[in-house]
């Protein structure tokens, strides 16, 4: 399938947003500020609830709070932020949200937003909601020690039958599934795959919408928590490089069997990773907690054009500038609240357009790749491999 590897893994479709961008930096620059310019973002990312149904040891926002949305908060994003696009996601599972069916109807009311939700799967929603989604994606768990993610084991067949039913009821044009991996469920991810493969194949009407996506889960750390034990605990976490061989090794036996999940892998799911992962994006991954690697030194010339194109917005109602701050949940790395807009913190947002906090760079921002695509295309625009799609 053309979504995954042109639309849904393509990094340059942050380009879509360098006209805001670009508006934003002259606004900075000039002595009178352009408010209500300053408030919007091409791409949001908007957190519900804190509260769940599922209990993942290693989720990022696991614990860091117990807050719901305020539903009248999502007129200011209506009115101010206008976002191109929307992600519904957690924080917690957003799809327990007591006024779910109704945050997407309100959501809809703006112009040319696409709006996409990613999901636990454990609750299908009632509602007219998925006529307004573009795309959901479906998190997939092992069984560890007879459970499913901390809950009992049957809610794996649950998700299952409600993958099937994005696909033959909701009519949500791109339905993806996706699985984390550590190295305790290295032995996980070819059964998986094939599960969800033989599970849905046979329905030739649908089964172009489904795609798989493989995704390496890591410890999270700050650059001032850094300590030799953190880092021991994430190379331990994360697979070895022999564990990801076996698995290439073991889809290739797959492949010499079975043609058509050959080819299912390799146009419906971003496979790839596992061959990117060898060749040098673990490496990134166990450095990422090295206390040896700081001081980081920096550039600084160096800006931050994500900050402008992206924004969080948490269910306390904090407003972030991007997910590697947000994923902290402190109020020193948020531009303000949304109940107080068109009012904002310019100063932090200008701190962090300087790429001036401890998370600015290459080893610790999520979104590093993104940034030094624009900061390219600013030097010399280019207009190949632009997929017209504003999420990223």
């Amino acid at each position: 399938m053309i979504y995954v590897s042109n639309i849904a893994t393509n990094k340059n479709r942050i380009l879509n947003h360098t006209g805001l961008i670009n508006e934003k930096i002259e606004s900075l620059d000039t002595p009178i500020l352009n408010e209500e310019l300053m408030c919007r973002a091409g791409h949001m990312e908007i957190q519900l609830t804190d509260q769940c149904t599922l209990d993942c040891p290693n989720c990022h926002f696991r614990g860091l709070g117990d807050k719901r949305l305020s539903f009248e908060w999502l007129d200011k994003v209506v009115k101010y932020i206008k976002p191109r696009a929307i992600t519904l996601a957690g924080g917690g599972e957003p799809t327990i949200y007591p006024h779910f069916n109704e945050a997407i109807l309100k959501l809809a009311e703006i112009p040319q937003a696409k709006i996409g939700l990613i999901t636990n799967g454990v609750t299908y929603p009632a509602g007219t909601w998925t006529d307004y989604v573009s795309w959901v994606r479906i998190s997939f768990y092992s069984i560890e020690n007879g459970a499913y993610s901390g809950k009992p084991a049957v809610l794996r067949d649950v998700v299952l039958k409600n993958i099937g039913r994005y696909l033959r009821e909701s009519g949500i044009p791109n339905i993806g599934v996706h699985f984390l991996f550590y190295r305790k469920n290295m032995n996980d991810i070819v059964p998986f795959a094939k599960k969800i493969y033989s599970c849905f194949k046979d329905d030739q009407e649908n089964f172009k919408r489904v795609h798989v996506q493989f995704k390496p889960a890591f410890i999270m750390a700050r650059p001032t928590n850094l300590n030799s034990e953190l880092h021991t605990e994430n190379k331990e976490f994360l697979p070895s490089i022999e564990q990801i061989k076996d698995v290439l090794s073991s889809f290739d036996r797959e492949f010499s069997g079975d043609k058509r999940f050959d080819d299912f892998l390799h146009s419906q799911s971003n496979f790839q990773i596992f061959r990117q992962l060898v060749d040098g994006y673990l490496d990134e991954l166990v450095s990422a907690t090295d206390p040896s690697n700081l001081p980081i030194k920096k550039d600084k010339r160096e800006k931050c054009y994500v900050c402008l194109a992206y924004q969080l917005l948490a269910p306390d109602g904090l407003i972030y500038p991007c997910f590697t701050l947000a994923e902290h949940r402190l109020e020193e790395f948020s531009i303000g609240h949304v109940s107080k807009l068109p009012n904002l913190d310019i100063g932090r947002l200008r701190k962090f357009h300087v790429m001036n906090t401890e998370c600015c760079n290459r080893v610790f921002c999520r979104n590093w790749v993104q940034n030094g695509i624009v900061r390219e295309y600013v030097r010399d625009p280019f207009s190949e491999n632009i997929p017209e799609d504003y999420f990223f």
